[in-house]
């Protein structure tokens, strides 16, 4: 070996470790660069970012006890058998099953806002949190004839969130307008197991979710029933889940829609059949006093007695409940107050 190689081979040498070394340092920085942000990425994202913990997850069923005694009129029996239900499932670490409640009514019996006061109380975001699912069968799942569609749809839907946070809420409303079999591929999630595998085989844990679905179905049995109860001299205040929930259950498996002749009714997968029973006037003033005073308003008999003229009260020959409940009043209201601040301008 000449001296240039005795000189020129060992450099070539030293170049190429020093190379190698400055490459492996490198990615020693980076790797570590990126483990610690991840580290804080995940120890400071919950500070920024709804995660599923208790901070977003408060689940205050008191608070909710309170909001259904002090805003919900009327409906003692879906009062205690939510609340109840609530309850129980919230405070069983080791629960079989989803919790699974169907809400059943006339309108305006206050189904749509017993799901937002659970929501408020449960998410600390409300019915904005992302672990809240709502779903409306006449827009969600409107063509019968895209059934099939709808189905894997609902169960990825479904099965991502699960995955994401095991206590998610699912709420199904208009139930009587969605298609008929589409509910059926809700079973294995409402079934008795705590978990079950997706078709990826994914773990998909089921067992502190909640159901809820809402329905007209069953109306015309509950209104029947609560006014032979009546003509019977039975209080409304001393009926109990069991004069309801057998007949609600039939009324919903005969009838047109989401319910009709279920796979979710026949497999016994529905905990609770709650009834929303039709609202008296006496229930319909306390609403009104409520619109009212929620509008800076103190109403007096006068302008409650002109609101009620505007309502339908039924069925004949009785007429003891009013038809649409509680809806429409807010609007009504409103006209009653634009049309008392218009008297007072053109008298001032």
């Amino acid at each position: 070996m000449n001296l240039t190689d005795s000189v020129l081979v060992p450099l070539l040498i030293f170049t190429f470790l020093s190379s190698v070394q400055c490459e492996l340092l490198t990615f020693g920085i980076v790797g570590l660069a990126g483990s610690l942000g991840y580290y804080v990425y995940d120890r400071y994202k919950c500070d920024y970012n709804e995660c599923c913990i208790h901070e977003y997850i408060p689940a205050d069923l008191d608070r909710l006890e309170t909001m259904l005694s002090t805003k919900l009129f009327g409906q003692q029996i879906a009062r205690e058998t939510i609340i109840n239900a609530l309850k129980d499932h919230r405070g069983n670490h080791d629960s079989p099953k989803a919790l699974v409640m169907s809400f059943h009514g006339t309108p305006g019996t206050g189904k749509n806002y017993v799901v937002q006061m659970i929501a408020q109380a449960y998410y600390k975001n409300g019915v904005q949190s992302k672990y809240f699912h709502f779903f409306n069968g006449r827009n969600t799942f409107p063509l019968q004839r895209k059934v099939d569609e709808y189905k894997e749809e609902l169960q990825k839907i479904i099965t991502a969130s699960l995955i994401e946070c095991k206590e998610s809420i699912f709420v199904f409303d208009e139930v009587d307008k969605m298609p008929e079999g589409l509910l059926n591929v809700l079973v294995p999630f409402l079934d008795y197991n705590t978990y079950h595998k997706s078709s990826k085989g994914e773990i998909v844990h089921q067992n502190k979710s909640i159901f809820i679905f809402l329905s007209n179905t069953g109306s015309s049995q509950i209104v029947q029933t609560l006014t032979n109860l009546w003509e019977r001299g039975k209080k409304r205040d001393d009926m109990r889940l069991q004069d309801f929930e057998k007949l609600i259950a039939d009324g919903a498996f005969n009838e047109k829609g989401g319910f009709y002749h279920s796979d979710t009714i026949q497999t016994s997968v529905i905990d609770h059949y709650v009834p929303f029973l039709p609202l008296e006037e006496r229930h319909v003033k306390k609403c009104l006093a409520r619109a009212f005073t929620e509008r800076g308003s103190v109403p007096n008999q006068e302008m409650i007695e002109e609101a009620l003229s505007h309502l339908t009260f039924g069925p004949e020959p009785y007429n003891l409940y009013s038809m649409a409940g509680c809806k429409r009043i807010e609007q009504k209201v409103a006209m009653i107050l634009y049309r008392k601040q218009s008297e007072l301008k053109a008298n001032d």
